[in-house]
């Protein structure tokens, strides 16, 4: 990392031109700690259309072209997720710093390898779960923390959009339908609730069970899922491309329960305890910004991960991700 200074704006990089990065792109902006100085497409026609769009001063056909231009202090890795960890570790390899989009790629062994060589370099390397850091879901910790709903003992969660990627024009190119591409329901989508599983339980599940209706192009368009922790708790959980639902999410615990609605990106959740008033919980905004403000604090503080999303936690998730697709028999290429 460049960073001489800690009052100097961060100088990003992205790796990746699409939507999210432009996204991410205008939540830098709001924090008013960096800059976007460089962004790197191996589709020049995406990088023309994300600087005109942005403004970014530089763009690249090649990653390793803006890696070696030694203006970074850190990279947002926003490509595809098949192209997630060797994004990541060409970055980390240069002791570059990186921010890598969600799911921090395709296989858990794949994330072995990112976890191996942030270590070896010395070097920042988080998974860009912005969820995690949103205050909505800070503050649903500290209240579950201080058992305000007593102990958990269920979670129901429901991530559901009608996406409609198999429409003819869109097949099967659409990253969302893509084997090469790593797509499907699961990683997309169905990471959100597992990843609040995880959160709310502290833990892995003891025995996973799931179903999927599979798309044509070998991609699951619906899954569930089913956990079972060591405690007798439970979290079922589904997902789906192509077909809407409210995205609900629902704790309960032996004292009362707690409600959030689309709950990956809510700024309130609702408490509700047997002979008590129903209190709602209202938060600051939620968006990218939190997850870019713990970037900047972490290499400030010299980390290389943070301990609010540890890179443990991330190849949990990661392994979670691999038996549930193994139970379909759902491989992409490679693997």
């Amino acid at each position: 990392m460049n960073l001489d200074n800690e009052q100097k704006p961060f100088r990003w990089g992205i790796m990746g031109c699409g939507r999210i990065a432009a996204k991410f792109f205008t939540a830098l902006s709001h924090t008013g700690e960096g800059l976007v100085v460089a962004a790197a497409s191996k589709s020049m026609r995406r990088a023309n259309r994300l600087q005109r769009k942005t403004g970014i001063e530089t763009i690249y056909s090649s990653y390793e072209a803006m890696l070696d231009s030694d203006e970074l202090d850190a990279v947002y890795i926003a490509n595809t997720h098949n192209a997630h960890a060797d994004s990541a570790l060409l970055c980390l390899e240069r002791g570059i710093p990186v921010l890598i989009e969600k799911p921090i790629t395709q296989n858990a062994k794949q994330t072995e390898r990112i976890i191996a060589a942030a270590r070896a370099n010395n070097t920042f390397a988080m998974e860009a779960m912005w969820t995690r850091f949103n205050p909505a879901v800070i503050k649903l910790q500290d209240v579950l923390a201080a058992g305000t709903i007593g102990e958990v003992r269920s979670l129901e969660a429901e991530f559901c959009v009608r996406m409609n990627p198999l429409n003819p024009k869109m097949r099967p190119w659409n990253r969302m339908c893509s084997p090469r591409l790593a797509g499907g329901a699961l990683l997309d989508l169905g990471i959100y609730p597992i990843v609040f599983a995880r959160m709310v339980f502290g833990q892995a599940p003891a025995s996973i069970s799931s179903s999927a209706d599979m798309a044509w192009t070998g991609v699951d368009k619906s899954s569930q899922y089913t956990f079972e922790y060591s405690n007798g708790a439970r979290a079922q959980m589904q997902t789906s491309f192509v077909k809407e639902r409210p995205r609900i999410m629902v704790i309960t615990g032996t004292t009362g329960s707690i409600h959030m609605t689309g709950f990956h990106g809510s700024d309130r959740f609702i408490i509700r305890r047997d002979g008590r008033p129903e209190e709602v919980v209202q938060c600051d905004p939620s968006g990218f910004e939190h997850e870019i403000r713990e970037v900047h604090r972490c290499l400030k503080a010299g980390l290389t991960e943070s301990p609010s999303m540890p890179l443990a936690e991330t190849l949990e998730t990661m392994q979670t991700l691999d038996t549930i697709r193994a139970q379909w028999g759902m491989k992409y290429p490679g693997e």
